[in-house]
């Protein structure tokens, strides 16, 4: 699928990034902004989940390591009040127990640093995708 073909899928779709770090949120923010409906921007996980709880927003981009909450607390708080929330987690790290746990959460993708802009809208793209089947899924059901 070409990222213009995503892009178009992601119209449909408002997004919060998660961010501490000022010049990635800048260039992502930018990318997300010509990519979807409407972006919500925090800089950390405590700013994140209110906004979340605020906008109530159909993606969720965070990345990991950031001072307050970090991501993996902050994901978990929102799976505990949606628990079909899609959200991504942008790292850097590869440990292990940092999969394991987002495993645990419920994360539907990783989006790794430095920036790979084919995985990164490979990754949304996968993320629009299953919103778009669960919410068929609930048009189905209702009827």
């Amino acid at each position: 699928m070409s990222k213009r073909e995503i892009g178009m899928r992601l119209k449909k779709f408002t997004i919060l990034y998660i961010e501490d770090e000022e010049t990635t949120q800048k260039l992502i923010t930018e990318i997300l902004e010509a990519s979807c409906k409407q972006v919500f921007v925090a800089s950390d996980g405590v700013e994140g989940l209110a906004l979340y709880k605020q906008q109530k927003p159909d993606l969720v981009l965070s990345d990991i390591a950031m001072p307050n909450m970090d991501g993996l607390e902050m994901s978990e708080a929102i799976k505990k009040i949606d628990p079909e929330q899609p959200i991504a987690l942008f790292t850097a790290f590869s440990q292990s127990s940092y999969i394991k746990r987002a495993a645990e959460i419920g994360i539907a993708t990783y989006i790794l640093k430095p920036l790979d802009e084919e995985q990164f809208f490979n990754s949304l793209n996968y993320m629009a995708m299953e919103l778009e089947l669960t919410q068929e899924q609930s048009k189905t059901k209702s009827l």
